[in-house]
């Protein structure tokens, strides 16, 4: 008769024991501290957490001050977020802890970091800076951290720090003097952002972030656009997943400028854009597939700026704005086979053949082509007014807007106050003229 072998059990312990072996182990390997995400600023506690948060701030006996409780309230609203999943990158450099309008924490976070990895509330893989290369700090939070934190879907939430931002050219964050231009800004993105924050925004059911910012570069007359970020923000989606949004359990509606850009440059030269601005240019059999190429082909003679350009050499040097403009068209026809065939069935090869017919189709604005800064940002900055201007209205009336630069979602309901706004506020700032809105 024969027998089965018998398999020797293993304790349940020391399965347990091996499993969490090979996580630590996981955790201090490049594939893990290569996810990180970079700490958020942004981030703070629900009134429950704060206070778990705050009963576990006075066990760890770290000094009771004010700068000390909000560096802990973030730290903590940032590890429990992702409940260790990822690591966090956070810098252990005083210098990177300077009180700004970007960042109300100080460099005594640092110390709060070191209390909670001795005390074994957290796990750290220290950074490290060479000449040739600089790594942040990672940072994740352990069992005995998070057993103080119940799992809560709101757990956390957003609130900006600063809404209205100044970049360099190199995208860093610029301080600055406040003026009533930013006062104003900043005061009707704080009243936007409290409607959108009560409001109950989702899309799959998934809650989204709904916070607007305004980013400036270089100066307050260049850009300005409204932006968001965080997990799950919704200019991160398509329009086909905007459309899922609900707000308060409703139906949403989007509603957005058609060639926004082309009708303000008509409009600056006193002038009513009544056609299509990419279509016209040339006589397409099949214009939908080859509209939305046109389209990025004129933005890009819109916002060419000159650069400087290495090869692998190391030979360096200058190709101008329209060269620029040029070569960007050509990438995108270079990967668009089926709009490539189209325009060579008419004889267009090259993308300096796309620059002159948009030329020819628009003299009245062509002086306005690949002028970098002078035409991009500034166009961007009017287009950004308008925007600011209509989510106020909304804001204003305690109604939900959500912003994507040129085009606006609001609940189904307010579909024709929408479109009645967004014609009177182009209107107003433009003179008078009209842009379509579809």
């Amino acid at each position: 008769m024969r027998t089965s072998k018998k398999v020797p059990s293993i304790p349940r312990g020391a399965v347990l024991a091996n499993a969490l072996r090979e996580l630590a182990e996981y955790r201090q390997s490049p594939a893990w501290l290569n996810n990180s995400i970079p700490f958020n600023h942004d981030l703070r506690l629900t009134d429950g957490n704060k206070s778990k948060a705050a009963a576990l701030f006075k066990l760890c006996g770290i000094t009771n001050r004010k700068e000390n409780r909000l560096s802990f309230e973030v730290l903590t609203a940032n590890l429990i977020e992702k409940r260790g999943k990822r690591p966090i990158a956070i810098s252990l450099n005083r210098n990177h802890w300077k009180i700004s309008r970007y960042n109300k924490l100080g460099g005594g976070i640092i110390k709060i970091v070191n209390v909670l990895h001795t005390d074994g509330y957290i796990e750290m893989r220290k950074g490290y800076y060479y000449a040739d290369e600089r790594r942040e700090t990672r940072i994740w939070a352990l069992d005995k951290f998070l057993h103080h934190f119940p799992r809560l879907s709101d757990g956390v939430v957003y609130k900006p720090t600063e809404v209205v931002e100044l970049r360099d050219a190199k995208k860093k964050l610029i301080d600055y003097r406040d003026t009533s231009k930013t006062n104003k800004i900043r005061a009707i993105l704080k009243q936007a952002n409290d409607v959108n924050g009560k409001a109950d925004i989702r899309c799959y059911n998934d809650q989204l972030v709904a916070f607007l910012f305004a980013i400036f570069q270089e100066e307050f007359s260049l850009y300005g656009r409204l932006h968001t970020r965080g997990y799950r923000h919704y200019q991160g989606f398509g329009k086909d997943e905007r459309a899922d949004i609900t707000i308060n359990g409703d139906p949403v509606v989007e509603l957005d400028f058609s060639a926004l850009h082309p009708h303000l440059l008509y409009a600056k030269e006193g002038l009513q854009l009544s056609r299509d601005p990419y279509l016209g240019i040339l006589p397409i059999q099949d214009p939908d597939d080859v509209r939305d190429f046109l389209k990025e082909a004129l933005l890009s003679l819109l916002n060419a700026s000159g650069r400087y350009i290495t090869n692998e050499s190391g030979k360096q040097w200058y190709m101008t704005a329209a060269q620029v403009a040029q070569a960007g068209i050509n990438e995108r026809l270079g990967f668009n086979a089926d709009v490539r065939n189209q325009l060579k069935a008419i004889g267009i090869t090259r993308a300096c053949q796309i620059i002159e017919k948009f030329k020819e189709a628009h003299t009245p604005i062509a002086h306005h082509f690949c002028q970098g800064k002078k035409t991009g940002m500034q166009i961007m900055n009017l287009d950004a007014r308008i925007a600011l201007d209509i989510v106020n209205h909304f804001a204003k009336k305690n109604i939900p807007i959500l912003a994507i630069h040129d085009s606006f979602i609001v609940q189904a309901r307010h579909e024709k106050e929408l479109r009645n706004v967004m014609e009177l506020i182009y209107s107003k700032h433009t003179k008078g003229f009209t842009c379509p809105i579809k």
